[in-house]
């Protein structure tokens, strides 16, 4: 069994589907401002399958709404464009990458997984006084190299998931073993090939080595995020190792335990909320 390499892998992400038009039209509002809601609405509505993922979330006991939400733009009128712009990217990540199931590799808890961290990133963003939305999409976002190693090579990452068991460690540190390479650099490769920005690429390919992007970052965020999501047990398995805390990434971000309690609340019940999503 040859070792793929990064080159190889990056050939496999120019063969996948390309991002929906509606979200890479969202994402570029990221950075120019609100467009026009009610243009924007209609383009939303279009896509059909995003639209009634966004609708079913919008719906959920979690927002509490005496009337149900009917249109993609009484959704933008009672949760505000912010929060629905979040979901129709989540949305069209989710469908833009279906995974299927291979030895040692679960779909649903992937995405329960990186669902969870997603919505932890978003709990600490409003902790810490920072922006929420691209928070959440890169922690959407952070393990999203992993479907594209099993999709590419099956029998590869299924050896990586035999070694980390065996050795009772965690997947990236058996991955650049098999493969030459882990899932973090291919998750920024393949957030650089749909145009997602710079920074958003960044925190991808720094969120297990938080260090080396700078204290305090967006990756430090996606770190501590992806070890909430884990200590929460989000994804439903029952043997999870929280991951290695870089201690001086998540001490720079200046947390508190009263926050820190609020946060774990916040994520909780916020992702019961979103699991219609992946529905």
């Amino acid at each position: 069994m040859s070792q793929p390499t990064l080159d190889d892998t990056i050939r496999h992400i120019h063969r996948l589907p390309a991002m929906p038009a509606v979200a890479l039209e969202l994402l570029d509002t990221l950075s120019r401002g609100d467009p026009d809601v009610d243009a924007m609405a209609r383009h939303i509505a279009q896509d059909q399958a995003i639209a009634a993922r966004v609708l079913r979330v919008a719906n959920s006991p979690f927002y509490g709404l005496q009337a149900r939400i009917g249109s993609i733009r009484d959704a933008i009128v009672v949760l505000g464009f912010s929060a629905v712009r979040s979901l129709v990217l989540a949305a069209a990540v989710v469908r833009a990458l279906p995974a299927v199931s291979h030895a040692g590799f679960v779909p649903e808890r992937f995405w329960r997984h990186v669902l969870g961290t997603a919505v932890a990133a978003q709990a600490l963003a409003r902790a810490l006084g920072r922006p929420p939305e691209k928070l959440f999409l890169t922690g959407l976002l952070h393990d999203i190299g992993i479907l594209v190693m099993v999709s590419a090579y099956p029998e590869h990452f299924a050896r990586v998931v035999a070694l980390a068991t065996e050795r009772d460690c965690h997947l990236e540190d058996v991955e650049t073993e098999v493969f030459s390479f882990d899932h973090a650099s291919v998750g920024a490769a393949l957030a650089r090939h749909w145009n997602f920005p710079e920074d958003i690429v960044d925190a991808l390919a720094g969120h297990h080595q938080p260090e080396r992007a700078g204290s305090g970052g967006m990756a430090a965020v996606i770190h501590y995020a992806d070890a909430i999501a884990i200590a929460l047990d989000l994804d439903g398995r029952d043997n999870n190792q929280v991951p290695k805390l870089d201690l001086d990434a998540v001490n720079a971000l200046g947390l508190d335990w009263t926050t820190l309690i609020e946060v774990l609340a916040e994520t909780q019940a916020r992702f019961d909320s979103y699991l219609p999503m992946l529905r």
